[in-house]
């Protein structure tokens, strides 16, 4: 099925085909469609290999990937048969931390007032467009209504709240 020493493997629906190995999955998907009349059964240790239905007991005993699919049913068995032992886990309550250490759960406690970057970015002149998701058409247009009057209400308050923001020398239009 594969060349020795390069990365191409030859179709079994075509002998002309030879491909890439990390193209097969693909190339077997359209070749099964484009030869309907070849019937191959699949082999259940590697969905890659595709056999004539008498010589598919053959191959399944001399398999490549045999061993690979019993090791991981060995494991699965072994899983099962392991006994569970519940684990008692202990509420984390917060510890005195050397000065060095940070908690951020506790500092978020100490400061409930933390950035909220959907109120920030509402009183800046930048465009939003979280209300643009999943709305519809008239939804979208009060949207856009909306933050043209809340764009133009922050532009008349930089410009029109006096010269305090604004910078010497420097022309605003």
């Amino acid at each position: 099925m594969s060349d020795p020493g390069t990365d191409l493997v030859t179709c079994p629906y075509n002998i002309a085909h030879s491909i890439q190995r990390r193209r097969f999955d693909n190339h077997l998907m359209k070749c099964s469609k484009n030869y309907p009349n070849i019937k191959l059964m699949t082999c259940k240790f590697n969905t890659k290999h595709r056999i004539k239905a008498e010589d598919i007991e053959k191959h399944m005993m001399v398999c490549e990937d045999k061993a690979a699919h019993d090791a991981r049913i060995l494991q699965a068995r072994r899983m099962n048969s392991i006994p569970v032992t519940k684990v008692h886990i202990q509420d984390n309550k917060p510890q005195d931390l050397d000065d060095d250490e940070e908690d951020w759960g506790l500092e978020a406690q100490r400061n409930p007032n933390t950035y909220n970057p959907t109120e920030a970015a509402a009183n800046k002149n930048v465009i939003r467009t979280s209300g643009l998701k999943n709305a519809t058409p008239s939804e979208r247009k009060l949207f856009r209504k909306q933050e043209k009057e809340r764009l133009e209400r922050i532009e008349q308050e930089q410009n029109g709240g006096g010269s305090q923001n604004n910078i010497p020398g420097l022309n605003y239009k």
